[in-house]
């Protein structure tokens, strides 16, 4: 009997054992790319679902997040000082700092209120409608205006008794058909 060779032998095992080599690299592949997806995946919330597209238009520039849009835990209140549900999201930005529309619309209201200061509710296609509060009283536009997305609407003030504490900012809410919804979320923005 003539001893077989090394390579000879390598040969018989890897003709034999080949298929379940393939399949282990394969699955080796799987679990690495699995793993990288994990990795790079966010702990984020997922984005709210909306019937309209995310509007790429901020209402105000350079502001920052004072207070966030809770509708089911309650944030305090410091000029009421009472815990409340926030139906917007509190952007905090210069006294005077222009506000813009975020999308092409129609101007369905104008009012001026102690507690909300000078308002613009602008209704939008798809039933969104957005609320732009806390503005000064000299508002650029009326009811049943159109307006154009980044058309100016007013500037930011404090006038917002309700929410005296956070001095001049934008108190930014929004509804898709009805149903109340984090603007953060439509406008494709970071609160937290």
């Amino acid at each position: 009997m003539e001893k077989e060779s090394f390579g000879q032998k390598m040969k018989e095992v890897l003709k034999k054992y080949s298929y379940y080599f393939v399949l282990g690299v394969l699955l080796l592949g799987v679990v690495l790319t699995l793993i990288i997806v994990g990795v790079n995946s966010s702990d984020e919330e997922p984005i709210e679902d909306v019937s309209v597209n995310v509007s790429p238009y901020l209402p105000v520039l350079n502001a920052t997040v004072y207070k966030d849009y809770s509708m089911d835990a309650l944030l305090y209140n410091a000029t009421l000082k009472q815990w409340e549900v926030h139906d917007g999201l509190d952007l905090q930005a210069a006294s005077g700092s222009k506000v813009y529309s975020i999308l092409d619309g129609k101007v369905l209201d104008v009012y001026t209120n102690i507690l909300e200061g000078s308002v613009v509710v602008v209704e939008h296609d798809n039933g969104l409608v957005s609320k732009y509060g806390s503005l000064d009283e000299d508002v650029l536009v009326k009811e049943g205006d159109t307006v154009n997305r980044g058309q100016e609407l007013g500037t930011i003030s404090d006038a917002a008794s309700s929410e005296i504490e956070a001095g001049a900012h934008l108190h930014f809410s929004l509804e898709d058909n009805g149903k109340k919804i984090d603007p953060a979320s439509y406008l494709n923005i970071g609160t937290k």
